[in-house]
């Protein structure tokens, strides 16, 4: 019966599909190889930071004017 049950809530789990597709592809192993994975690992002290907050900030605007291209947004105000 629990088997059935964890069947049944995985088939309507989005992280659990994205998993299986992930691991099928090869796509975990590939972002562990990455150069620039390597590269952002191994920013420290003021570099990480700057890293950090103009990065996060330039994705934020980033996806803002494309969610607002489609009429959506992720700003609260």
């Amino acid at each position: 019966m629990k088997k059935i049950l964890v069947f049944i809530g995985n088939l309507f789990d989005v992280g659990w599909w994205a998993d299986k597709i992930n691991q099928k592809l090869g796509i975990y192993e590939w972002a562990r190889k990455s150069s620039f994975r390597k590269w952002q690992e191994g920013l420290t002290g003021w570099k990480y930071w700057v890293w950090q907050i103009v990065g996060g900030l330039t994705f934020v605007c980033v996806m803002e004017f494309l969610l607002n291209k489609v009429g959506m947004t992720m700003l609260p105000f």
